[in-house]
């Protein structure tokens, strides 16, 4: 396969336009994607660009290629866009039945977090009490990670004889109880779903744990997620860095609508996850054919 070396202009990079005839654009753009970008200054980007390799095939072979690629690149960004609306949707679906959580103008009373629900966190566990294996120890990006519908691969884990001396006490979570990250700026609130054992970072993630008569956790999820989103860059940066601590969201103004109107939202999020875990499915198979072809093409 022959290889040209492409030089581009060294007053920065707006359009990148080919030197030679024999070249179709959108193969070139999918090999410069494909291109590892290093880890340098500014100017040395330029550099390194300027003398990236090209594989250049024949011209119709490079059409080929990037219209395969175009095919799976449109699926790609259909799901991302699929699954944008359905969060529009049920943002919207939100402010018809409660109000706006943005700028608080709501159709039923609030209530302080702290005076409808436990908010706490952990035992604390140091590094020397991990194990090779037994029971699952999260921390704040596991966390993210479980409310993103995504299992943790390499979890701490602490012994099964630990896990029994620390968890006899409301620190352990029930089905249903919300976890979420110290820095939780991106919403990213889990809802315990299983009865497997798992223990969790002091400190660093925080279990609310409502009044089941008063909310139904899957709205509470959602009102959380909205709302840290919204508070968090309200925090102090501190020394290091903002993150919510437990008598912030004590604090915290929670919406308290009427219990059935609660279910017949929770009932609809509960529909659209149904609709984002399909889209989901169809994405993450895209993302997989697009990378096997990347490697095929370009390595």
């Amino acid at each position: 396969m022959l290889i040209r070396r492409f030089f581009l202009g060294a007053d920065g990079v707006k359009v990148l336009k080919a030197k030679i005839s024999n070249v179709d654009y959108r193969f070139l753009y999918y090999v410069l994607c494909n291109a590892k970008i290093p880890n340098t200054g500014y100017n040395r980007h330029f550099k390194w660009l300027k003398e990236v390799e090209i594989p250049l095939p024949p011209l119709e072979t490079q059409k080929q290629i990037a219209a395969n690629l175009d095919k799976v690149t449109y699926t790609i960004n259909l799901c991302n866009e699929i699954l944008e609306k359905l969060d529009l949707l049920v943002k919207a679906r939100f402010v018809e039945m409660f109000g706006d959580i943005s700028i608080e103008q709501y159709k039923y009373q609030t209530q302080k977090l702290g005076d409808v629900a436990f908010v706490g966190s952990s035992h604390r566990v140091f590094t020397t009490e991990f194990v090779d294996n037994g029971i699952p120890f999260y921390r704040g990006t596991e966390i993210g990670e479980l409310a993103n519908g995504i299992k943790p691969l390499e979890p701490y884990y602490i012994s099964e004889e630990h896990y029994k001396r620390l968890s006899n006490d409301e620190s352990k979570p029930k089905i249903g109880d919300l976890l979420m990250p110290s820095i939780c700026n991106k919403g990213q609130i889990w809802m315990v779903d299983t009865e497997e054992p798992f223990y969790y970072k002091d400190g660093r993630v925080l279990c609310i744990s409502a009044n089941r008569e008063i909310y139904n956790t899957k709205y509470l999820q959602y009102f959380l997620r909205e709302k840290t989103k919204i508070e968090y860059p309200k925090l102090g940066s501190g020394s290091t860095f903002a993150e919510f601590k437990i008598f912030i969201l004590k604090e915290l103004d929670i919406l308290t609508p009427p219990m059935n109107v609660q279910n017949q939202f929770a009932d609809f999020v509960t529909q659209t996850d149904k609709s984002k875990s399909a889209v989901k499915q169809v994405l993450e198979k895209a993302e997989t054919l697009k990378k096997a072809l990347m490697q095929e093409y370009f390595g």
